[in-house]
């Protein structure tokens, strides 16, 4: 099946046609059971998450094909194996299937055993922290979604991710933090006195507020204190409100 696949591979790459005829082809189901397959080598099943990746990154039709042949459930399954590259894969296949807004939230939550799981991924690499911090964010709808992160450590877990190395994921545990504290008053005030690597998490989102940084970085963590602001978690004669510098940045407000 290897040639298949990198002829499958090569064929969908940016052609939305070439997609929808492998999907009415029926080749969704066939790489599902490969995918699924323990004597599958995990070559070949890291090779069908990314077709199935791919074939996720087309049309909003294409991403209802992929779950009505109940995808989700066989790539979360997936991310029990111990082989990193083939987690990557699965968990990269979810991120552009989550995003879709075709996709719903809820199924993220059927089983209360998936987001520890991801919770306990979130140290295997810099990938697998930029994909379920996306996921996060785009699935945390509601005060409900809000209080299954919040009680899975999520604020724990993603708050060491805001001093990564890299910029993706700094900027999607960021979005994680702005939808986990919008609009609730519990979680802003636990932030108020989360410490990562000495520093308390409001001077962090200051500090993502300067001019150096890139303007998304900005307005999501402007998010994240107008939401600590609201809930009363910061005073709203509080230096870092009135201010958009910190008086230690050396810059003029």
């Amino acid at each position: 099946p290897y040639p298949v696949l990198e002829d499958m591979k090569n064929a969908v790459i940016g052609n939305n046609k070439q997609k929808a005829n492998l999907i009415v082809l029926g080749a969704v189901p066939r790489l599902l059971y490969l995918l699924q397959q323990e004597s599958s080598s995990t070559e070949l099943r890291t090779e069908c998450a990314v077709v199935l990746g791919s074939l996720a990154m087309g049309t909003e039709n294409n991403v209802k094909s992929l779950l009505d042949c109940h995808i989700i459930p066989a790539l979360l399954q997936g991310l029990l194996s111990p082989d990193l590259k083939f987690i990557e894969a699965c968990l990269r296949c979810l991120r552009t299937i989550f995003i879709s807004p075709v996709t719903p939230e809820d199924l993220l939550y059927t089983d209360a055993t998936v987001i520890s799981h991801l919770m306990a991924l979130l140290s295997r690499s810099r990938y697998t922290q930029e994909y379920i911090c996306q996921i996060f964010s785009h699935c945390c709808k509601g005060p409900d979604h809000q209080t299954i992160l919040f009680n899975h450590g999520a604020v724990q877990n993603i708050a060491h991710l805001l001093v990564s190395t890299s910029y993706k994921v700094r900027m999607q545990a960021l979005k994680c933090f702005s939808v986990l504290a919008f609009e609730n008053p519990q979680v802003s005030m636990t932030l108020v006195n989360v410490l990562v690597d000495g520093e308390l998490l409001p001077q962090i989102f200051v500090k993502m507020l300067q001019r150096d940084k890139p303007i998304e970085m900005q307005l999501t963590s402007a998010k994240c204190l107008t939401s600590m602001c609201r809930a009363g978690a910061i005073r709203t004669d509080d230096s870092c409100i009135i201010l958009k510098y910190p008086p230690w940045s050396g810059a003029n407000s």
